[in-house]
């Protein structure tokens, strides 16, 4: 159920930064990585693809980290990162960014599961996460915001409180399940993955548009600005992030808040009750 809401000051906009740090299982690797995509290497172990995915973790989200400066952000990240990287993953924490499950790795999708081994996938990552930062992560964002018809149901059995799943609606939606109330909140139309192939600058362009067209439009609204460690923490697409990033700093009119924040504001809004 979708509902109309205020943010916290009378602000126009509440903007979401979702930071994705990622990896894929042994085998595996993105099909839209530049080589992948280009050149495939049918039954080849594609070292390209899987160094190019790494260079999230050893570079990407540690230029990402500096440009968000103080802005807060959400960081979906797999169990797999945290169980070879819990470094990395703490030093996210202790940056004051919220750690939310991604699957245990990017080719682990809920919608390709049956439903125990889907719950058991869920429990791993969440446990990983919970060891390495110390706390238990409350929101959840499935690779490619596939869940199957079972994940609501079991993210709210394993006390979650927001899902990343669901792209029908701006506005956060409160979805009833067998085991209490979950924020559904999407993420942007024009990630770094689908949207920067036009150029940096066109990829800018867009997320400046688009605030404005916010700020223009009536009522409250929503700007989702989701990233990846291994696409948008190169060099130049990360300066075209941080002038974002510097735009709504300056606007004045903008609540940047964690998805927990503006989960838990939803729930106090609407009463915990669809």
């Amino acid at each position: 159920m979708s509902t109309e809401i205020d943010w916290p000051g009378g602000r126009k906009i509440a903007a979401l930064v979702t930071v994705a740090l990622e990896l894929w299982s042994p085998g595996h690797r993105p099909a839209y990585a530049p080589m992948a995509a280009a050149w495939p290497l049918p039954g080849a172990d594609d070292t390209h693809s899987t160094s190019w995915v790494d260079y999230g973790l050893t570079t990407g989200i540690w230029r990402l980290l500096d440009v968000l400066g103080d802005l807060p952000a959400t960081v979906g990240i797999n169990g797999l990162v945290a169980e070879r990287h819990p470094d990395t993953v703490v030093a996210v924490h202790d940056a004051g960014h919220e750690i939310a499950g991604h699957s245990w790795t990017q080719d682990v999708v809920p919608a390709l599961l049956d439903v125990d081994t889907e719950r058991d996938n869920i429990r791993r990552c969440t446990d990983v996460l919970e060891r390495v930062t110390g706390v238990r992560p409350t929101g959840w964002m499935s690779p490619r915001a596939t869940g199957s018809k079972h994940t609501s149901d079991l993210l709210a059995e394993a006390g979650y409180r927001w899902t990343g799943d669901h792209s029908d609606h701006d506005i956060p939606q409160i979805l009833s399940t067998a085991h209490g109330p979950l924020v559904s909140l999407m993420h942007s139309d024009h990630s770094d993955v689908r949207s920067a192939a036009a150029g940096p600058y066109a990829y800018r362009d867009l997320h400046l548009a688009l605030l404005d067209q916010l700020f223009a439009a009536p009522g409250p609204a929503v700007f989702h600005f989701t990233v990846h460690a291994h696409v948008a923490g190169r060099p130049l697409l990360a300066g075209m992030v941080g002038q974002v990033l510097d735009h709504i700093r300056e606007s004045g009119d903008v609540w940047v808040a964690t998805h927990a924040q503006v989960a838990e504001h939803v729930l106090t809004h609407q009463g915990g009750t669809p």
